[in-house]
């Protein structure tokens, strides 16, 4: 079977099927006479600070596993500019900081269309590709991907406290061990220790995208164009293919 799951903001793609295994337990039950455990496996990760849909596949449709890793998304994000992380979201160390006076609605419009086609993607550091490397130093071909539309919807600002109070709720969501306190604590220096009341902006989009596409590695690249670096606040993954958002199980 194939399911449309709603993965949570916090989790990660294994904690939410095994949360789904846990709620309905039916799905598990064995078969008279079989004596094979059920398969699981989940069709294309997510980061466990992204939400939305998560395909999962249980019992023989688990060898089909290659052909929905294949399929096209969506995704509505939102990138916080004037910072850069080594994981190019907000569960990162920040190694870069630069002030933004003023971001333009215009420009980010022109970027969203400078960015639209085919293009050369590099692997994020901390990525399930990299990761899985036995030679840390090897060095990674970039991936061609297809960014078939990608959107501009708006700029919001916080301010320190209500930028650092969003920090502390998402990534305090977060399980197992992602460096969260290390985390935290520099976003805490840099926004409430050095008694600065900033204002920082945040930009709204969304993008239809090919197989393979990092939304991560999109918003770093928005910042390096920009001059003022930017990383990723929220994923939202709205479709895979045919399978959309409004149709996924929430549990």
């Amino acid at each position: 079977m194939i399911f449309n799951l709603y993965k949570e903001r916090g989790e990660t793609p294994l904690e939410c099927v095994q949360r789904f295994r846990e709620k309905f337990p039916e799905y598990d039950q064995k078969k008279p006479l079989d004596r094979e455990k059920v398969k699981w496996t989940y069709m294309g990760r997510l980061d466990p600070l992204a939400e939305g849909v998560l395909l999962v596949a249980s019992g023989e449709d688990v060898y089909k596993k290659e052909e929905f890793l294949g399929l096209d998304k969506k995704y509505e994000f939102v990138a916080l500019f004037g910072f850069t992380t080594d994981t190019y979201d907000i569960l990162g160390k920040v190694f870069k900081v630069h002030k933004v006076e003023s971001l333009k609605e215009m420009d980010l419009i022109k970027i969203c269309k400078l960015y639209e086609g085919e293009r050369d993607q590099k692997y994020p550091k901390y990525s399930s590709k990299m990761l899985s490397l036995k030679n840390k130093d090897e060095e990674v071909p970039p991936k061609k991907v297809t960014i078939h539309k990608i959107q501009f919807h708006g700029i919001d600002q916080l301010n320190s406290k209500e930028l650092f109070g969003r920090l502390l709720m998402d990534i305090g969501k977060v399980k197992g061990d992602f460096r969260q306190n290390e985390i935290l604590i520099l976003w805490r220096q840099m926004l409430l220790d050095s008694g600065g009341s900033a204002d920082y902006f945040l930009g709204k989009f969304s993008a239809h995208v090919s197989s393979g596409t990092y939304i991560r590695s999109i918003v770093n690249d928005f910042g390096n164009t920009l001059g003022f670096g930017a990383t990723t606040l929220s994923i939202k993954r709205t479709r895979v293919g045919e399978y959309r958002v409004e149709g996924s199980i929430k549990f």
